[in-house]
Protein backbone atom coordinates (compact mmCIF):
# COMPACT_ATOMS: atom_id res chain seq x y z
CA UNK A 1 0.00 0.00 0.00
CA UNK A 2 1.24 3.40 -1.08
CA UNK A 3 0.43 6.03 2.28
CA UNK A 4 1.22 10.07 2.59
CA UNK A 5 2.61 11.06 5.96
CA UNK A 6 2.14 14.64 6.54
CA UNK A 7 5.12 15.33 9.00
CA UNK A 8 4.90 18.51 12.09
CA UNK A 9 7.34 18.25 14.98
CA UNK A 10 4.75 19.92 18.09
CA UNK A 11 3.17 17.14 18.72
CA UNK A 12 5.99 14.56 18.44
CA UNK A 13 6.95 12.83 21.72
CA UNK A 14 8.73 14.88 24.58
CA UNK A 15 8.13 18.00 23.12
CA UNK A 16 6.70 20.86 25.39
CA UNK A 17 8.50 24.31 23.87
CA UNK A 18 9.21 25.81 20.67
CA UNK A 19 12.45 26.10 21.41
CA UNK A 20 12.50 22.41 20.62
CA UNK A 21 11.08 22.74 17.00
CA UNK A 22 12.57 25.82 15.27
CA UNK A 23 15.77 25.63 13.54
CA UNK A 24 18.87 26.66 15.16
CA UNK A 25 16.82 26.96 18.25
CA UNK A 26 18.74 26.12 21.54
CA UNK A 27 16.99 22.67 21.65
CA UNK A 28 16.00 22.16 18.39
CA UNK A 29 18.15 18.85 18.01
CA UNK A 30 16.13 17.57 21.64
CA UNK A 31 12.83 18.07 19.21
CA UNK A 32 14.57 16.87 15.80
CA UNK A 33 15.75 13.68 17.53
CA UNK A 34 11.71 13.47 18.70
CA UNK A 35 10.03 13.81 15.77
CA UNK A 36 12.65 11.17 13.76
CA UNK A 37 11.97 8.64 16.62
CA UNK A 38 8.03 8.85 16.01
CA UNK A 39 8.80 8.85 12.22
CA UNK A 40 10.69 5.69 12.07
CA UNK A 41 8.22 4.20 14.53
CA UNK A 42 5.11 5.12 12.13
CA UNK A 43 7.02 3.99 8.77
CA UNK A 44 8.03 0.82 10.37
CA UNK A 45 4.41 0.32 11.32
CA UNK A 46 3.44 0.99 7.87
CA UNK A 47 5.88 -0.40 5.78
CA UNK A 48 4.63 -4.31 5.79
CA UNK A 49 4.93 -5.80 2.54
CA UNK A 50 7.90 -5.46 0.63
CA UNK A 51 6.45 -3.15 -2.21
CA UNK A 52 4.56 -0.90 0.52
CA UNK A 53 5.38 2.66 -0.40
CA UNK A 54 5.65 6.01 2.21
CA UNK A 55 5.85 9.56 1.12
CA UNK A 56 6.04 11.75 3.67
CA UNK A 57 5.93 15.99 3.03
CA UNK A 58 7.71 17.77 5.89
CA UNK A 59 5.36 20.49 6.95
CA UNK A 60 7.05 21.90 9.56
CA UNK A 61 9.07 25.65 9.44
CA UNK A 62 11.08 25.73 6.44
CA UNK A 63 10.32 21.77 5.60
CA UNK A 64 13.88 20.52 5.99
CA UNK A 65 13.72 18.52 9.69
CA UNK A 66 13.87 14.71 8.04
CA UNK A 67 16.88 13.33 8.27
CA UNK A 68 17.06 11.42 4.92
CA UNK A 69 19.77 8.65 5.88
CA UNK A 70 17.92 7.40 8.79
CA UNK A 71 14.85 6.31 6.06
CA UNK A 72 13.62 2.70 4.93
CA UNK A 73 14.31 2.66 1.18
CA UNK A 74 10.65 2.83 0.70
CA UNK A 75 10.52 6.32 1.43
CA UNK A 76 10.08 9.44 -0.54
CA UNK A 77 10.27 13.00 1.37
CA UNK A 78 9.02 16.02 -0.03
CA UNK A 79 11.45 18.45 1.41
CA UNK A 80 11.20 22.79 1.43
CA UNK A 81 7.26 23.09 1.36
CA UNK A 82 6.21 23.25 -2.33
CA UNK A 83 2.15 25.10 -2.37
CA UNK A 84 -0.25 22.97 -2.41
CA UNK A 85 -2.49 23.98 -5.69
CA UNK A 86 -5.67 22.65 -7.39
CA UNK A 87 -3.34 21.27 -10.21
CA UNK A 88 -1.07 19.03 -8.08
CA UNK A 89 -3.75 17.94 -5.33
CA UNK A 90 -1.15 18.44 -2.54
CA UNK A 91 1.09 15.90 -4.15
CA UNK A 92 -1.72 13.34 -3.41
CA UNK A 93 -4.14 10.94 -5.87
CA UNK A 94 -5.85 7.81 -5.54
CA UNK A 95 -2.83 5.70 -5.77
CA UNK A 96 -2.77 6.60 -2.15
CA UNK A 97 -4.25 4.49 0.49
CA UNK A 98 -4.53 7.43 3.31
CA UNK A 99 -2.96 10.34 4.62
CA UNK A 100 -1.04 10.47 8.42
CA UNK A 101 -0.76 13.27 9.95
CA UNK A 102 1.85 12.55 12.55
CA UNK A 103 3.06 15.62 15.30
CA UNK A 104 0.39 17.38 14.72
CA UNK A 105 -1.55 19.70 17.23
CA UNK A 106 -4.52 21.90 18.36
CA UNK A 107 -5.94 24.39 16.69
CA UNK A 108 -5.26 28.41 18.11
CA UNK A 109 -9.08 28.73 19.18
CA UNK A 110 -7.88 26.45 21.91
CA UNK A 111 -5.11 28.39 23.58
CA UNK A 112 -4.73 26.46 26.80
CA UNK A 113 -3.50 23.26 24.35
CA UNK A 114 0.11 22.12 23.91
CA UNK A 115 1.50 24.58 21.44
CA UNK A 116 -1.74 25.15 19.68
CA UNK A 117 -1.96 27.19 16.15
CA UNK A 118 -2.47 27.47 12.97
CA UNK A 119 0.69 27.36 10.53
CA UNK A 120 1.48 31.27 11.43
CA UNK A 121 1.54 31.85 15.04
CA UNK A 122 0.22 35.23 13.42
CA UNK A 123 -3.12 33.18 12.41
CA UNK A 124 -5.83 33.80 15.08
CA UNK A 125 -8.67 32.00 13.69
CA UNK A 126 -9.34 29.43 10.28
CA UNK A 127 -12.58 28.23 9.36
CA UNK A 128 -14.39 26.53 6.46
CA UNK A 129 -17.90 27.65 5.40
CA UNK A 130 -18.16 28.50 9.10
CA UNK A 131 -16.67 25.38 10.94
CA UNK A 132 -13.27 26.23 12.76
CA UNK A 133 -10.59 24.22 12.05
CA UNK A 134 -6.62 24.54 12.48
CA UNK A 135 -3.97 22.64 10.87
CA UNK A 136 -5.59 18.87 11.09
CA UNK A 137 -8.92 20.01 9.75
CA UNK A 138 -7.33 22.25 6.69
CA UNK A 139 -5.05 18.78 5.75
CA UNK A 140 -8.12 17.03 6.07
CA UNK A 141 -9.93 18.91 3.69
CA UNK A 142 -7.00 19.13 1.39
CA UNK A 143 -6.66 15.15 1.23
CA UNK A 144 -10.47 14.83 1.16
CA UNK A 145 -10.33 16.63 -2.24
CA UNK A 146 -7.80 14.63 -3.34
CA UNK A 147 -9.75 11.76 -3.34
CA UNK A 148 -7.72 10.38 0.03
CA UNK A 149 -8.78 9.62 3.26
CA UNK A 150 -7.03 11.03 6.51
CA UNK A 151 -6.92 8.04 8.63
CA UNK A 152 -4.68 8.36 11.56
CA UNK A 153 -3.33 11.77 13.53
CA UNK A 154 -0.39 11.29 15.93
CA UNK A 155 0.14 14.26 18.61
CA UNK A 156 -0.75 15.43 22.02
CA UNK A 157 -4.33 14.66 23.81
CA UNK A 158 -5.93 18.05 22.64
CA UNK A 159 -5.15 17.79 19.16
CA UNK A 160 -6.15 14.05 19.01
CA UNK A 161 -9.63 15.21 20.69
CA UNK A 162 -9.41 18.11 17.83
CA UNK A 163 -9.13 15.09 15.15
CA UNK A 164 -11.95 12.47 16.48
CA UNK A 165 -14.19 15.93 16.67
CA UNK A 166 -14.28 16.60 13.17
CA UNK A 167 -13.57 13.05 11.88
CA UNK A 168 -15.08 10.65 14.36
CA UNK A 169 -13.75 7.06 12.99
CA UNK A 170 -10.20 8.28 12.41
CA UNK A 171 -7.35 6.38 14.52
CA UNK A 172 -5.58 8.41 17.06
CA UNK A 173 -2.11 8.21 19.27
CA UNK A 174 -1.58 10.17 21.79
CA UNK A 175 2.46 10.52 22.83
CA UNK A 176 1.60 12.89 25.38
CA UNK A 177 -1.40 14.79 28.02
CA UNK A 178 -1.81 18.36 27.30
CA UNK A 179 -1.68 20.25 30.65
CA UNK A 180 -1.24 23.82 29.02
CA UNK A 181 0.35 25.55 25.96
CA UNK A 182 4.07 24.91 27.08
CA UNK A 183 3.40 21.88 29.10
CA UNK A 184 2.16 18.12 29.15
CA UNK A 185 2.80 14.69 30.74
CA UNK A 186 4.92 13.21 28.67
CA UNK A 187 5.66 9.40 27.98
CA UNK A 188 9.15 8.00 27.59
CA UNK A 189 9.82 6.79 23.74
CA UNK A 190 9.99 3.29 24.81
CA UNK A 191 6.21 3.38 24.90
CA UNK A 192 5.41 6.25 22.53
CA UNK A 193 7.29 4.47 19.90
CA UNK A 194 5.29 1.04 20.32
CA UNK A 195 1.73 2.82 20.29
CA UNK A 196 3.10 4.33 17.39
CA UNK A 197 4.44 1.27 15.39
CA UNK A 198 1.36 -0.60 16.16
CA UNK A 199 -1.22 2.07 15.26
CA UNK A 200 0.27 2.76 11.85
CA UNK A 201 0.31 -1.53 11.53
CA UNK A 202 -3.26 -1.17 12.49
CA UNK A 203 -3.61 1.36 9.21
CA UNK A 204 -4.48 -1.20 6.27
CA UNK A 205 -7.30 -2.39 7.91
CA UNK A 206 -8.96 0.49 9.54
CA UNK A 207 -8.73 2.75 5.79
CA UNK A 208 -11.56 0.62 4.64
CA UNK A 209 -13.86 1.95 6.69
CA UNK A 210 -12.87 5.68 6.37
CA UNK A 211 -14.38 7.87 3.04
CA UNK A 212 -12.21 11.43 1.87
CA UNK A 213 -13.05 14.76 4.43
CA UNK A 214 -14.85 16.88 2.13
CA UNK A 215 -16.75 20.15 2.13
CA UNK A 216 -19.26 20.67 -0.45
CA UNK A 217 -18.15 23.74 -3.01
CA UNK A 218 -17.96 26.99 -3.21
CA UNK A 219 -16.05 26.95 0.11
CA UNK A 220 -15.34 30.04 1.96
CA UNK A 221 -12.08 30.18 3.71
CA UNK A 222 -11.72 32.49 6.32
CA UNK A 223 -9.10 33.69 7.93
CA UNK A 224 -8.26 36.15 11.06
CA UNK A 225 -4.89 37.53 11.74
CA UNK A 226 -3.41 38.71 15.03
CA UNK A 227 -1.30 42.32 14.32
CA UNK A 228 2.17 42.34 12.76
CA UNK A 229 3.80 42.11 9.24
CA UNK A 230 2.35 39.45 7.95
CA UNK A 231 -1.04 41.16 8.49
CA UNK A 232 0.57 44.38 6.65
CA UNK A 233 1.94 41.81 3.96
CA UNK A 234 -1.95 40.70 3.41
CA UNK A 235 -3.58 43.91 3.45
CA UNK A 236 -1.10 44.62 0.58
CA UNK A 237 -1.45 41.64 -1.30
CA UNK A 238 -5.17 40.09 -0.34
CA UNK A 239 -6.61 43.44 -0.37
CA UNK A 240 -9.82 41.88 -2.51
CA UNK A 241 -10.34 39.21 -0.54
CA UNK A 242 -10.37 41.63 2.85
CA UNK A 243 -13.67 42.04 4.93
CA UNK A 244 -12.67 43.75 8.39
CA UNK A 245 -9.24 45.47 9.73
CA UNK A 246 -7.83 41.94 10.49
CA UNK A 247 -9.95 39.09 8.68
CA UNK A 248 -10.02 37.91 4.90
CA UNK A 249 -12.51 35.79 3.01
CA UNK A 250 -11.63 33.51 0.75
CA UNK A 251 -14.08 31.92 -2.07
CA UNK A 252 -12.96 29.47 -4.13
CA UNK A 253 -14.11 26.01 -5.95
CA UNK A 254 -12.32 23.87 -3.41
CA UNK A 255 -10.12 24.09 0.29
CA UNK A 256 -7.10 23.61 -1.74
CA UNK A 257 -7.80 26.47 -4.40
CA UNK A 258 -8.69 28.88 -1.57
CA UNK A 259 -5.57 27.67 0.56
CA UNK A 260 -3.35 28.46 -2.41
CA UNK A 261 -4.25 31.96 -2.93
CA UNK A 262 -3.26 32.55 0.94
CA UNK A 263 0.49 30.91 0.06
CA UNK A 264 0.85 33.12 -2.74
CA UNK A 265 0.22 36.24 -0.87
CA UNK A 266 2.28 35.86 2.25
CA UNK A 267 4.97 34.56 0.63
Amino acid sequence: MKWMIRSDMEGVTGVVDMNQVIPGASEYSIGQAMYMHDLLAVTDGLLQNADDEVWIYDIHFYGRNTILGRLDPRIKVICGKPHYTPQNNGFLDKSFAGVILLGLHANAQQPDALLAHNYEHDIRLMSVNGLIVGEIGLEAFIAGEAGVPLVMVTGDSEGAREARELIPNVSTVVVKESLGYSSAVCYPPTLTGKWLKEGAARCADHVRDLSPFVMSAPVMLKLSFRAGQLLERLQKEMHNYQTGTDTFEIRGDSVTAAWEIYLRSKA
